[in-house]
């Protein structure tokens, strides 16, 4: 019995601290005004707290976005959601390659520290999806299930 209190702690706790909502008033103005310069045709808006950073989530052309920002307004990472039409075409072979006879179901680009990411999920009739992290200059690096 005690450790399932001990474990239901340790859970609330971990879901307090992992990410909190923000009303816009809680996000200082400075940074709200830049994105909404940067991304006016954002919808869904949406702030929280997460781990030190202020996190945007929002909708753009119907692709989710994300958008992580220190405390002093500089971009510490982003997630764009993308078609395959824009992925670079090294990332694209380089999927394709991995797994041919699979799909490109949904892309996503992460950049952080200046290098970008792309993750890559694939799809084939019934065979599992495969979700692959391929660098922009098309090095594979790993795979996910």
């Amino acid at each position: 019995m005690k450790k399932l209190k001990l474990s239901l702690v340790a859970l609330i706790v971990t879901a307090t601290v992992s990410a909190q909502d923000l009303v816009i008033d809680q996000v200082p103005t400075t940074l709200n005004t830049n994105f909404q310069k940067a991304y006016p045709s954002a919808t869904d808006v949406e702030w929280e707290m997460e781990g030190g950073n202020y996190k945007v989530e929002f909708d753009m052309d119907k692709m989710d976005n994300e958008i992580w920002y220190s405390k002093d307004g500089n971009i510490v990472r982003t997630e764009m959601e993308m078609t395959e039409k824009d992925l670079p075409a090294a990332v694209k072979k380089t999927a394709q390659s991995k797994y041919p006879k699979y799909d490109i179901d949904e892309v996503e680009m992460t950049e952080e520290n200046g290098q970008k990411t792309y993750e890559v999920e694939l799809e084939k009739w019934f065979q599992k999806d495969r979700k692959l992290i391929i660098a922009e200059d098309g090095t594979f690096i790993s795979e996910q299930s």
